[in-house]
């Protein structure tokens, strides 16, 4: 699921919540100290008292994960951890608090989310939600041959769930499978047409196959479907379009999502694609010139140009990362990303430094699955 950051006084909702060696349910619950807990009763307040009959404590499992997700998709993680708890009182044996709870932590702690797919698969072997959930953490911790294993495993249980064909096509691409990954995109894609995200990372995916003509066609498709990440959407645009060649178009998407400095270090970044070092090296040094707050990431960007360039190499085992934007400003995975993700991440905690592309990453493959 796509997380909107979230805070709140005395550090992160989730920092009262952690795991240990028993049922890990059992050691979310306890960990809930009695500080998280006043705060969400004063949060519930809250919402009660704008329409006392709109809010209704579900009195159902169904019903308090439906309001959990609810909670969550608005920005209130706490008040939504409080009705997975409370839907694992009532169904200690129900797999899918587990997996919700995992999700959440699956955006900021992926460590913390491992036990709980792993006991909701214990659980229930063919849970697809779990299977997705513990794939994603095992190819964001690198354990990618069996993270791949658990995500094949979900589009094998659920051929027609979008998110577990997009979360495999991910998954795939990262690890350079291109053709593999387009296939399970464009299946996610024929199974939920208008996801901006399921869009954004399908155009990210042709990029990397090395076709920006589709991944134009797709970006423009995304940035269409909703206002999810219009930054990262537009500046994947920009890239696609500098690809291209035309790149006083790229150029002007790029200003259109941060400052000058970052829109030079992203058309550098595509001049440095195309092996076209020396413009490359031209437009990171504009962007030191504009300045800002990326001057570290221009110089090592500068200094891979100018590397490939002195080798004569088609392009150095390091390339330089899309300078941040806006849209990449979530909590360390992001971005980025796909996150994960929102994978997401987005899809899942996204690989920091010069060695990925860290701001393309959608939160797509990190929603409630199905």
């Amino acid at each position: 699921m796509l997380l909107p950051a979230a805070g709140c006084a005395g550090g992160h909702p989730l920092a009262a919540i952690g795991i240990g060696t028993k049922d890990p349910m059992q050691v979310e619950m306890e960990r809930l100290e009695e500080e998280q807990h006043r705060m969400a009763h004063e949060e519930r307040l809250l919402e009660e008292a704008k329409d006392p009959n709109e809010i209704k404590t579900p009195t159902t499992v169904e019903g308090r994960l439906r309001r959990g997700d609810a909670y969550l998709a608005a920005g209130n993680v706490t008040a939504a951890i409080w009705d997975y708890v409370a839907a694992h009182r009532m169904s200690p044996d129900d797999p899918a608090p587990r997996v919700r709870l995992g999700y959440v932590h699956l955006r900021y702690d992926p460590d913390r989310a491992r036990p709980l797919f792993e006991s909701a698969l214990d659980l229930a072997p063919d849970d697809v939600s779990a299977q997705v959930g513990l794939g994603l953490v095992l190819v964001a911790r690198r354990d990618r041959q069996e993270g791949l294993q658990h995500l094949e495993r979900a589009v094998e249980l659920a051929p027609d769930s979008p998110t577990a064909q997009a979360a495999l096509g991910v998954s795939l691409d990262q690890l350079g499978r291109h053709r593999q990954s387009l296939e399970h995109l464009e299946r996610a894609r024929a199974l939920r047409p208008h996801d901006g995200r399921i869009l954004n990372n399908l155009g990210v995916a042709y990029l990397r196959s090395g076709s920006p003509e589709r991944a134009e066609e797709v970006l423009r498709a995304a940035l269409r479907a909703d206002l999810s990440d219009v930054e990262l959407r537009t500046n994947n645009l920009g890239l696609a379009i500098a690809l291209q060649g035309r790149f006083d178009e790229a150029l002007a998407r790029f200003r259109s999502t941060g400052d000058e400095q970052q829109a030079r270090s992203n058309l550098g970044y595509a001049h440095y694609l195309r092996g076209e070092y020396d413009a490359a090296i031209a437009e990171y040094e504009r962007a030191l010139v504009a300045g800002g707050p990326g001057d570290v990431q221009v110089v090592r960007n500068l200094e891979a140009a100018r590397s490939a360039r002195q080798s004569a190499a088609a392009r150095p085992s390091d390339p330089p990362a899309l300078a941040k934007t806006q849209a990449a400003g979530r909590p360390a995975p992001s971005p980025g990303g796909e996150t994960d993700t929102d994978v997401a991440g987005e899809f899942a905690p996204r690989p920091e430094g010069t060695g990925a592309d860290p701001w393309f990453w959608d939160g797509a493959a990190i929603d409630l699955p199905n």
